[in-house]
């Protein structure tokens, strides 16, 4: 996921295709501030290396990119998971269950876990596909 995320990033996918929306599916967000952080770091240093780039790496994907949430991360406390979700932006955030299998996420279960205000979490529950979707 994290190499497929940096090569449509630092490749300049974005910045030639501007309409252009993905969605990465079952890989977790637990992994993506530190990739946002590495990336934008990186850049600011070797632009001659991305010269196609005019925003840092993680402004792309801010508006470009968005992530499920199976599989969900279980941190031992709870705020850490939203804490999570908060840096990631929860405006890019689209819930997923991974039903049929055996471990996917129940919504009771998540919202037992998930301690963010309410228009946050309608937002990850359907807010963000219905507008991603244009569904009303």
């Amino acid at each position: 996921m994290q190499g497929a995320l940096t090569s449509l990033v630092m490749e300049g996918v974005f910045e030639r295709f501007p309409k252009l929306k993905v969605v990465l599916v079952e890989g977790g967000i637990a992994w993506l501030p530190a990739l946002k952080w590495r990336l934008d770091k990186h850049w600011m240093r070797l632009k001659a290396e991305a010269p196609h780039l005019k925003r840092l790496p993680s402004e792309y994907i801010r508006d470009h990119v968005y992530f499920t949430t199976q599989p969900i991360d279980e941190p031992q406390v709870d705020a850490h998971l939203a804490a999570t979700f908060e840096e990631v932006d929860c405006e890019r955030i689209l819930f997923s269950t991974d039903y049929p299998h055996w471990d996917f996420d129940e919504p009771p279960f998540v919202l037992s876990k998930l301690k963010l205000p309410k228009e946050k979490l309608e937002r990850i529950f359907s807010g963000n596909a219905r507008e991603l979707y244009g569904l009303p």
